[in-house]
């Protein structure tokens, strides 16, 4: 097995998000240790299969926008009531790979069995390989802003299969500071 770099993982997805192309590089740089891995840029609507993420992308769309980052930092709950406890706030900090989660939906942590306000994407418990995954998708997403949704299989001791993610860009003036993440746990096809 060789070593697994984040920098080198969010090469790989940041290449995918200019040009469209190279998917398998994403996989191939996580040693296809993210098992039924999928990154798709831009989703449209109807490539989300559950509401709460359709809505969260309805929502962000709606958002004023600078170099497809949302000029906002905050979001409205009202708005979001449906896909609330889905939803993670994730600030950017100030190194390569900082990102701390300033928000973790409660619906998330009773699945997970964690809950990870106040702390990193380095403090999740599960494997480094994932938590590399996910560093590299923000560190991607900071670089070459847009909508990125990303499925992959659950760790066996999480009562899904697959967790599906979308990560949206926010920020001041087109700078990205923060992620608004909906993050769906599914089993048997169905929200957990």
């Amino acid at each position: 097995m060789s070593e697994i770099s984040v920098e080198r993982v969010a090469e790989a997805i940041e290449h995918y998000l200019s040009t469209g192309r190279g998917k398998a590089a994403i996989a191939k740089a996580l040693d296809f240790e993210v098992k039924d891995l999928q990154v798709r840029r831009s989703p449209a609507e109807s490539d989300l299969p559950m509401e709460e993420l359709r809505l969260t992308l309805r929502y962000w769309q709606t958002l004023p926008q600078v170099g497809r980052v949302a000029n906002v930092m905050k979001i409205e709950p009202f708005e979001l009531r449906r896909a609330l406890g889905y939803l993670m706030l994730i600030d950017v900090g100030q190194g390569a790979a900082d990102f701390r989660y300033a928000l973790y939906g409660t619906k998330i942590a009773k699945v997970a069995g964690f809950d990870m306000t106040g702390k990193t994407v380095w403090d999740i418990a599960t494997s480094s390989t994932v938590q590399t995954f996910f560093a590299a998708c923000y560190m991607a997403v900071r670089a070459r802003p847009c909508p990125v949704y990303t499925v992959h299989k659950a760790p066996p001791q999480i009562t899904a299969s697959h967790w599906h993610r979308l990560i949206l860009p926010l920020g001041e003036g087109g700078e990205v500071r923060r992620f608004l993440v909906c993050n769906t746990p599914i089993q048997h096809g169905q929200l957990v």
